[in-house]
Order: C-alpha cells, then sequence, then structure tokens
C-alpha cells in the first residue's frame, strides 16, 4: 500500500494560478499541476481541480488498494464525491509534510520567476498578510494584470452558496416567512457579498428560494420524554455527560442537540435514537 497527499498552495490569492500536488513520501513520487487562469465558465473551479487531480492520479498509477489524504478545502469537494463513488479509501487531513511543502514552494517559485521579490515569503501560514503582499506587487504594474485570475470562472454559482446544516444554540430569524428558526433544526444558510462586505442569511428548509447544493446536515430522530422529537448531530462545545447514560462526551466528539419546548437535549445518538420496530 503507498500513501498518497493531496495538497493544494495558492488558492486565497487574487493572482497566479492555483497549486495543485499528489505526493507519496515512501517512495517519494511528486506530480505537480497548475490550474490555468481562466477557462470555459461552464467547468466549476471544483471540478477543474478534479480533473487536473484525476490526471495526476493516473499518471502516477494509484490504486484502490493505496490510501489517499486529501487537503479539506472545498476545492477538492468534487474530488472527495468522486473518491468515494470509486471506491477509493481516502480521508480529509491538514497537510504538514512533503505535500505542503512541495505545493508552497511550487506556488513561490511561480510568483518569483513572474518579477516577485524572492526574499518575500510565506512565514508562519499567515496566508492572509502574504496573498496582500502579492496582490498588491500585481497592483504596482499594469502589466502584471496577466497574471490576475478570472474570477468569473471561480466563482460560485448562487444556489452553490446554499448549504443545508444543523442550526446551532441560537434562535435565528427566517429571511422569507420571518418567523423563528429554532434551535437545533434544520438552517438554509446563504452567504453573500453586498457592497463588499460579507454578509449571511438564513431560511426554513421549506423556505429556502433555491436548493441547497450541498447538505451538511446530520438529523437524528430522538426519544425524550416519551416524545418522538427532531434534532441534530454537532460537536460538542465542552464536555458534558450524556443525560441518559451519564458518561461524558468530550468536546470535538459528535452528540445529539436537541431541544423540547426551551429543554436542551443532549447525548449520545445510541441511547436516544428512535427504537427499531
Amino acid at each position: 500500500m503507498t500513501y498518497w497527499y493531496v495538497e493544494d498552495a495558492g488558492g486565497g490569492c487574487k493572482a497566479f494560478s492555483e497549486v495543485l500536488v499528489l505526493v507519496s513520501e515512501n517512495p517519494q513520487r511528486i506530480y505537480k499541476r497548475l490550474l490555468p487562469l481562466s477557462w470555459d465558465k461552464t467547468i466549476t473551479l471544483e471540478d477543474m481541480v478534479c480533473r487536473q487531480v484525476l490526471e495526476m492520479i493516473e499518471e502516477a498509477g494509484v490504486t484502490r488498494k493505496d490510501y489517499l489524504y486529501v487537503c479539506s478545502s472545498n476545492l477538492f469537494h468534487d474530488l472527495h464525491k468522486w473518491l468515494t463513488e470509486n471506491g477509493y479509501h481516502w480521508e480529509t487531513a491538514k497537510m504538514d509534510g512533503l505535500a505542503h511543502q512541495v505545493a508552497e514552494n511550487m506556488f513561490q517559485s511561480q510568483i518569483v520567476e513572474a518579477g516577485f521579490p524572492s526574499d518575500i515569503r510565506l512565514e508562519d501560514r499567515n496566508y492572509s498578510n502574504f496573498y496582500r503582499l502579492v496582490d498588491a506587487w500585481v497592483r504596482e504594474d499594469n502589466s502584471r494584470c496577466r497574471y490576475v485570475k478570472d474570477m468569473r470562472v471561480r466563482c460560485k454559482p448562487p444556489q452553490f452558496r446554499y448549504v443545508l446544516r444543523a442550526n446551532t444554540g441560537r434562535t435565528r430569524k427566517c429571511s422569507r416567512c420571518r418567523k423563528k428558526i429554532t434551535p437545533y433544526t434544520p438552517v438554509v444558510q446563504y452567504r453573500f457579498r453586498e457592497q463588499g462586505k460579507k454578509k449571511t442569511r438564513y431560511y426554513h428548509a421549506g423556505c429556502t428560494p433555491v436548493e441547497p447544493h450541498k447538505n451538511k446536515l446530520e438529523p437524528a430522530r430522538i426519544v425524550w420524554k416519551e416524545n418522538i422529537i427532531a434534532g441534530v448531530v454537532l460537536s460538542a462545545r465542552e464536555n458534558r455527560p450524556c443525560q441518559v447514560c451519564q458518561r461524558e462526551i468530550p468536546a470535538g466528539d459528535k452528540a445529539v442537540h436537541a431541544c423540547l419546548g426551551k429543554e436542551l437535549v443532549f447525548g449520545h445518538l445510541e441511547c436516544l435514537a428512535v427504537p427499531d420496530k
């Protein structure tokens, strides 16, 4: 079995191509791609990334007996789906090793070759500051506009920005019916920009104007005090005991959250789930 790592670099910069790498550390094998600055706008960014990585997978001869660690970035959403549908063994991971080094070095080489000062480098993963310096350098000279990414093909269609997910512990107001969205129930989140500012709207699942593109909702039907109620599965924010078995659920572990009136219901899914008939 060979372990492969899929990483990217440069996605947060307004200029220069995104870097994609496929790396094996033992034996050491490295495959690299640069996304074009522009392409046919009928192809989404995630699809373009998936196509480039699949080319590298084929070139490297990666098989279903191998294991892939893939960056969790949304850039790889279509790749995640493809790997699952095609029976590959994989998981998301934060990259710290060779794949990360290769990707960052390749992005640095790309900008230095264009004339960017070689002594200015990414430090301590402070991407926002580094990309701000790169963008400022590009704006200094109109001839450098040729390095700017085509954001029209990279921008998600509006329907891609609607996400069905679990509401957290706060009450929200539906942007359509103006009624309350109660805690720990399904909610559609829509993120957008208005006059340069990031904004968010929320909708009941039945009020959303567009069907959500990605489903981040983990629903649960549970029994509590002889009532069957709907809840959601979320990561626990702090160490808390299950209200059924009293065993502690550590912060970060998945747990059922629900509300019965104003009462919070919290616990293991196996402790609260509706029993099979």
